[in-house]
């Protein structure tokens, strides 16, 4: 990726700002690219995963601290894949952590070994390793 190219960044509201800010930094250890919290209807995080960005923002109460333009509704159906070099490191980390997952450590028919868990928020998060 050259220097002029952007970074694709999964972003996302959610009532549960603390709660989720905590789970990616300290049960998943995802390093925090940045995060502000100018006032109580406007704070957010973005957190490095694998070649991507997650962002969370806190979704801000009443129709007056929202923006045009923006999708503040509960997400629905979509879900996370992060790629990663050791997956099975990476899950007896989770495991020893007590991380609960959604599935453990598998290999797919179509050459990934994978695992998922679900975030504060019910997003489903899929890490894995290709094994082709």
């Amino acid at each position: 990726m050259s220097e002029k190219e952007g970074k694709f960044r999964f972003a996302y509201f959610t009532d549960k700002y603390k709660e989720t800010y905590d789970f990616y930094e300290n049960s998943l250890g995802l390093d925090l690219a940045h995060s502000w919290d100018r006032n109580d209807y406007d704070k957010g995080a973005v957190f490095k995963a694998g070649g991507g960005l997650i962002e969370i923002l806190l979704r801000p109460e009443g129709e007056e601290h929202r923006y045009q333009g923006l999708d503040y509704r509960v997400s629905q159906g979509a879900f996370m894949v992060i790629q990663v070099f050791d997956v099975d490191e990476l899950f007896m980390k989770y495991k020893a952590d007590g991380i609960p997952f959604k599935q453990e450590i598998v290999d797919q028919p179509w050459g990934h070994r994978s695992f998922s868990v679900l975030e504060p928020n019910g997003l489903l998060l899929f890490f894995f390793e290709e094994r082709f």
